[in-house]
């Protein structure tokens, strides 16, 4: 749920997209995101959703794909998000924030805390014996580097490493979050429309001014399967 002071921030409070097209996104198996989105057994949801949208079904807003992004690349680090919750909240008593996997600390300050965390009887398991703390911050630190932070440290925009090497960027405020491509502005979604529909990948390009490789890169995030 929303908090009364996310109301209006589109970034929090409008839900964008359903699961299955938040985790294509970020190229995350569907079942994880999910597990992310409606929490373990024993711990609350790792994102921050709403409830779901009737009309597309949808609840992921764009801040919880943003914390799924940078979410991924910790578990990528070696840190088990299925006993990360307890470690979430002694980054959010710490930072003083509450979406902490923004902070942009987080690959310095939130990964010794996690760290030291980890270390403790209540952090016991959170990150897998072959991670260095080094390594971690590394991983976190390139995450990171795909997001635009606002000046409120909260996420405006965030580029697709999906999509690469095509430039596409995902931004709450532009076209109701959905991803384009940076050069010609097309949507991915028309382009993959299109070729779902049967079209040649030329006359799509053409018809979109970009590249026929980014008319592969719009099949192949969003259809599943290259052009």
């Amino acid at each position: 749920m929303a908090s009364s002071a996310a109301i209006g921030d589109v970034r929090l409070s409008a839900a964008l997209y359903d699961i299955r097209e938040a985790a294509r996104l970020i190229d995350l198996p569907e079942q994880t995101f999910r597990r992310w989105a409606r929490g373990y057994e024993h711990g609350a949801p790792l994102l921050h959703m709403l409830d779901r949208d009737a009309r597309r079904e949808s609840s992921v807003p764009f801040i919880a794909l943003a914390e799924a992004w940078v979410l991924n690349g910790l578990r990528r680090a070696g840190v088990r998000p299925s006993k990360i919750r307890p470690g979430l909240d002694e980054l959010k008593r710490q930072f003083g924030a509450e979406y902490v996997l923004m902070a942009p600390e987080l690959a310095t300050d939130g990964v010794d805390l996690l760290w030291d965390f980890s270390r403790t009887k209540a952090g016991e398991g959170l990150i897998e014996a072959r991670s260095g703390q080094h390594v971690i911050r590394e991983i976190v630190a390139d995450y990171l580097t795909y997001l635009t932070l606002g000046e409120d440290n909260l996420p405006e925009s965030l580029r697709l490493q999906a999509a690469m090497p095509s430039d596409v960027v995902v931004n709450p405020r532009h076209m109701f979050g959905q991803p384009v491509f940076v050069k010609s502005g097309a949507r991915m979604a028309d382009i993959a429309n299109m070729m779902k529909a049967g079209e040649n990948s030329e006359t799509v390009a053409a018809e979109h001014g970009v590249t026929v490789e980014d008319v592969r890169t719009a099949a192949r995030v969003l259809l599943g399967h290259a052009a």
